[in-house]
């Protein structure tokens, strides 16, 4: 079935004869020979067995004929398209969650134990690194040496229980000028190589 403009209209769920003689053997198989059958779908067919439009009112069936015609016509933002409305109290727009900004919270005492420990922590071993030098302060390693860019001396703190690489470039200037830089040169050796 098809409407004014070539579209198919949704048509409410009428059972046949073959779906009606199922939900017969259905009923059969459990009452005399006490099978459990599913009451959403016959597996044997693979038919479900409920159509959410039938759980809506007449009135609002006829309604999303119309506004289907209505989404083709207009664009969602336009001023002319009619308001959407749902007799069965169903909203069309679905609100998002609340999205609300983490905050981390810790227990004032043990952060208050933390600091006093920190405070009374003394420095503990330290050693050479490529291009700098490590010292233990408590839960802490320091780093500190020069930038390999711009040449300031500048520190870095992390607690001691991590292992990674340590940053070599003092801040976001330099690591986009070193970068860059690497590119020239880099770029540099592909023109020499094609000349």
């Amino acid at each position: 079935m098809y409407d004014d403009n070539g579209a198919p209209i949704q048509r409410r769920t009428h059972l046949t004869d073959e779906a009606e003689e199922l939900r017969y053997l259905a009923l059969e198989l459990e009452t005399d020979h006490d099978a459990y059958v599913s009451r959403g779908r016959a597996p044997w067919r693979g038919l479900s067995g409920h159509d959410p439009l039938d759980d809506i009112p007449d009135e609002e069936f006829g309604e999303r004929q119309w506004e289907d015609w209505h989404d083709g016509m207009y664009d969602e933002d336009d001023p002319e398209r009619p308001r959407r409305r749902r007799p069965s109290g169903r909203e069309v727009d679905i609100v998002p969650p609340v999205v609300a900004p983490v905050t981390v919270r810790v227990d004032p005492a043990i952060a208050a134990e933390f600091a006093a420990r920190q405070a009374e922590a003394t420095e503990g071993p330290s050693w050479e690194v490529d291009g700098g030098r490590v010292t233990v302060i408590g839960d802490f390693k320091e780093w500190f040496g020069p930038c390999i860019e711009c040449g300031q001396e500048f520190t870095q703190r992390r607690p001691a229980s991590q292992r990674r690489k340590w940053r070599r470039l003092c801040g976001e200037e330099c690591s986009t000028e070193r970068r860059r830089t690497a590119n020239r040169e880099r770029m540099r050796a592909v023109r020499a190589d094609a000349a």
